[in-house]
């Protein structure tokens, strides 16, 4: 179950189908990870798959000196079409392209160097998916720098994608592309794709997954849970990120008998204690990133705004309701209105920091991840 067959079957059928995807995800959900299976699985059924990660980049020429290098690492490409490839560039490169397409980078028109390269390879008859990590981080990056070439780029791979219809795209993103695309006003730029929310694990699946990491051999110190452990270890976690339930895996130390496996029973003080271990400074490296996701992604005002509001929201294990928030951030000295401060936790939702449930004609926000919740507790909330 933890290896997420339905996911990759559904995204399989939407690039068998002829879609190009867009799928969104907080970090630490396991998008990578799935990406890179569904490579693997489009690759057995015939597809050529090519893998690009543009996390870091800000420039279109980094972006496409990077998939040019994957698909240059793709042999069969090489091997069947390189020809062909080489000689549609000739068509916008008068310099002999034998030192590879990487030298030939530094002065070009990347749009048009993006058409050929995507046109050589519709001409194909083996079908092709790009699959592109972290588009949305690109992006923000490319915003902040140049707001008209950003939309000048996304709408150019969305003519890509509309004209070469043999070439699959799908682009993933750990903050809300959507998001990004409507504050520049470019939200016509996206809606060719088909949006693909990505979730945690179910609880099968995560259960699955903790048997796995200690039948084999993943963790130092192998324990078993009971059904009462199990269902205390998910619900104080709350959000079943893998990369939480390995990590937290990791600080279990099992005080019970050891079973038939050689696994020891991990009791409730036990877990408990593993929470514990999680928020101590020495790693607090696992949580850096949702510091740095507000200070790297939204200008200093709006960042401000999102910490007033995790604060407010990490006092409660249930969250506040909506109209208390306004109350309390609606006063001076923030004065936030209404539209403002729905607007802010719609970027939270989408982030992955809280999520929202309804309580009858009223609605309440909370933190998704209960450990989440404790470190925002302990490190930042005032």
């Amino acid at each position: 179950m933890f290896n997420r067959p339905n996911e990759r079957q559904d995204l399989a059928f939407h690039l068998d189908q002829g879609r190009s995807v867009l799928m969104l995800a907080p970090r630490r959900i396991g998008k990578t990870w799935l990406i890179k299976q569904v490579a693997v699985d489009l690759r057995a059924a015939g597809w050529m798959a090519i893998l690009c990660d543009v996390e870091g980049m800000s420039e279109e020429t980094e972006f496409l000196r990077h998939l040019c290098r994957a698909i240059e690492s793709q042999e069969t490409l090489r091997d069947q079409a390189a020809g062909r490839t080489r000689q549609l560039l000739h068509q916008i490169f008068t310099k002999d392209l034998g030192g590879g397409w990487q030298a030939a980078l530094g002065n070009m028109d990347w749009a048009s160097f993006a058409e050929t390269l995507v046109r050589g390879l519709d001409a194909r008859e083996q079908r092709t998916a790009i699959l592109v990590d972290e588009l949305a981080l690109f992006v923000a990056a490319r915003m902040r720098k140049d707001e008209a070439a950003a939309q000048k780029f996304l709408y150019a791979l969305r003519a890509l994608a509309q004209r070469y219809p043999n070439v699959r795209w799908v682009f993933t993103g750990s903050i809300g592309l959507d998001t990004i695309a409507r504050r520049g006003g470019i939200g016509g730029a996206l809606n060719h794709l088909q949006v693909f929310p990505l979730e945690p694990f179910s609880l099968e699946a995560a259960r699955s997954f903790l048997d796995d990491l200690s039948l084999s051999g993943q963790l130092q110190r192998p324990f078993a849970l009971d059904d009462a452990g199990f269902a205390h270890f998910v619900r104080e976690l709350g959000w079943l990120s893998p990369y939480y339930l390995e990590h937290l895996a990791q600080q279990v130390r099992a005080s019970g008998p050891a079973g038939p496996d050689g696994r020891g029973l991990a009791s409730l003080p036990d877990v408990d204690a593993a929470f514990a271990a999680m928020l101590a400074p020495a790693l607090r490296t696992y949580f850096v990133h949702w510091e740095e996701h507000l200070d790297k992604n939204f200008p200093a005002g709006e960042a401000a705004s999102l910490r007033l509001l995790l604060d407010a929201c990490a006092g409660r294990a249930d969250g506040e309701l909506i109209e208390t928030l306004l109350a309390r951030l609606g006063a001076p000295p923030v004065r936030l209105s209404r539209r403002a401060l729905l607007d802010l936790l719609s970027v939270l939702v989408t982030d992955g920091y809280l999520a929202e449930t309804a309580e009858g004609d009223r609605s309440r926000v909370r933190f998704r991840s209960g450990l989440l919740r404790r470190y925002w507790l302990r490190y930042h909330a005032a």
